[in-house]
């Protein structure tokens, strides 16, 4: 049976961009307090089965909009986002919500109060709906007790969404928010975006605060974000830096790099065809393609093996690790168990290497724009395949084979949708630029989207 929403005075049609709820509310078609209840509704309906949301503030939310509403009415103009809804991760603290960073392990006291991202998200007039699932302490991109969310492409099937950001990437897909918030250590913002068909921004670590959100690795977390389109993206970018909106870069005469290095090998026959005619399209549109050397990314298997558990561990300590290991999933346990008896000198020469590796991938940057890669080697699989601890491991290496390096370089990234007849499943498209280069970073998507199409969402919902 199909879900109705309720007849309000704007009865958008789904899916539809942050540009056209912020002009329907300019233009006083709607009001902010409409577009939540018709969210609200979306989520009791659909979400008992995508299990995106952690927790609901229904009454919050209708409280903010109310309140959005009577500034605009009183000609406050916060810009963009002004009465835009948003879904937030279930690792950052929002007052008056829970925490829980997807696990049944108390760290309560290791959770600071709202901070500067959420707070930039309010000023900037976002009304926060809830928070949303992701796997436990972000570890990883599935949880073999907590089961993700069922991504929305495959009705019939439960296909992995994606990790850890999987709720985020779920309610945006499935129109249960306007756009949402994750964040990405190794992929967990991009690998979620390109299996849920969504264009996905991983921000240079450093460029917006990490207080106020659980940390996996303080060396590599960084802040991201889920939208529709590039342009969404853009906007968002915009209002929560106070930078300029990033505009659209000449399609001509940019210089892609294409690393030599693995990732291009052993893609899924579908990944394969749609990367190549996206770069097709990109090529006979004016951009150079330009073969590269990338050795830095042979340090990035020992970085994630070692330095995020490592770090993850600090932040849990190892008394409440052994005391509560019977409450954490079998896929973060065993990272964790893996480095209690790291040495002090083994992390600081993988943190040495690290900041080295950055130095060098920075500098081979200089003679390109970007570089492109498939974002995820292979399709969305059915989560029933990844039931035993070796096949969840197998899974979480070889899916986040492409983007991890991004996290080990430093560098900036965004996962855009392919599209095309080569299969019905979402593909994507992974963006990368230099640490600080995040404004060009959108600029050089916005002007690939013009050429290649935004994603094109999952079937309605039934």
């Amino acid at each position: 049976m199909r879900v109705e929403l309720r007849p309000v005075v704007c009865q958008p049609q789904l899916p539809f961009g942050l540009h056209a709820i912020s002009q329907a509310l300019r233009s006083g078609h709607c009001t902010s307090e409409d577009i939540v209840g018709i969210y609200l509704e979306r989520i009791a309906a659909l979400d008992p089965r995508l299990g995106a949301y952690e927790h609901v503030a229904s009454r919050e939310a209708l409280a903010a909009a109310r309140a959005i509403d009577a500034l605009r009415s009183g000609g406050t103009n916060l810009g963009p986002l002004m009465g835009i809804p948003v879904a937030v991760k279930d690792s950052y603290s929002s007052h008056g919500m829970p925490i829980a960073v997807g696990s049944d392990v108390d760290v309560r006291d290791r959770v600071e109060p709202e901070g500067s991202f959420v707070r930039a998200l309010k000023r900037a007039g976002c009304i926060i709906l809830g928070t949303t699932r992701m796997t436990e302490f972000a570890s990883g991109t599935i949880n073999l007790v907590r089961r993700p969310p069922w991504n929305p492409w495959d009705p019939d099937t439960q296909r992995m969404p994606g990790g850890s950001s999987s709720g985020s990437a779920v309610a945006l897909a499935a129109d249960l928010c306007a756009f949402s918030i994750g964040s990405d250590t190794g992929g967990s913002v991009r690998q979620p975006a390109a299996m849920c068909g969504l264009f996905g921004y991983k921000a240079t670590v450093g460029r917006w605060p990490m207080d106020g959100i659980f940390p996996l690795s303080r060396t590599l977390d960084s802040v991201g974000w889920f939208t529709k389109t590039a342009a969404d993206s853009a906007t968002v970018f915009g209002a929560l830096s106070g930078e300029p909106c990033p505009r659209r870069a000449p399609l001509r005469g940019l210089r892609l790099g294409m690393p030599r290095e693995r990732f291009f090998d052993d893609l899924a026959s579908e990944v394969a065809a749609h990367v190549d005619d996206a770069l097709h399209r990109l090529v006979e549109a004016g951009a150079e393609l330009v073969p590269f050397e990338l050795p830095e990314v042979t340090g990035t298997e020992a970085a994630f093996a070692k330095l995020v558990p490592a770090e993850l561990l600090a932040e849990l300590g190892v008394e409440r690790f052994h005391a509560n290991a019977w409450l954490i999933d079998a896929v973060p346990r065993a990272r964790l168990s893996q480095v209690l008896g790291l040495q002090a000198t083994e992390y600081i020469g993988i943190l040495r290497a690290h900041y080295a590796a950055v130095r060098a991938a920075t500098e081979r940057m200089a003679a390109l724009d970007a570089w492109v890669a498939p974002t995820v080697p292979v399709l969305p699989i059915a989560v029933a395949a990844c039931a035993t601890l070796e096949a969840a491991v197998a899974w979480n290496q070889r899916s986040t084979r492409n983007t991890q390096p991004v996290n080990y370089l430093g560098q900036c990234a965004v996962s855009m949708p392919l599209h095309g007849p080569h299969t019905h499943l979402p593909v994507g498209l992974q963006i990368a630029c230099a640490p600080g280069e995040d404004g060009r970073l959108l600029s050089i998507a916005l002007a690939i989207e013009d050429e290649i199409g935004p994603g094109r969402g999952p079937p309605p919902p039934t």
